[in-house]
């Protein structure tokens, strides 16, 4: 890992494919996240957000006019208003395991 670790920073696997991109930004099932959750989201960062179900998923955060979004990279997934949702962690670096 690269990033510096706080106290709270952990890593997650991504699983599902919402998070492919055929245009090169990618982050392919078995992939390897380290989220900072002490870090405010920016637009265009990569995040985990927190709905009011307690779902959590993994996308980029957009903005569009004075709205956030949660982007899928996948063109074959909705982007989704931030809503009642809430970033609880920002992506800082990821890796793919192989095996």
């Amino acid at each position: 890992m690269s990033v510096p670790v706080k106290r709270h920073t952990y890593a997650l696997a991504v699983r599902g494919d919402s998070m492919v991109s055929e245009a090169g930004d990618s982050f392919p099932p078995g992939s390897i996240i380290v989220v900072e959750p002490e870090l405010a989201a920016v637009p265009g960062d990569y995040v985990i957000a927190l709905s009011g179900d307690g779902a959590t998923t993994f996308k980029q955060l957009v903005k569009d006019g004075g709205d956030l979004y949660l982007k899928p990279l996948n063109a074959r997934y909705p982007i989704k208003p931030l809503d009642g949702a809430r970033v609880v962690g920002v992506v800082r670096e990821f890796s793919k395991r192989f095996r």
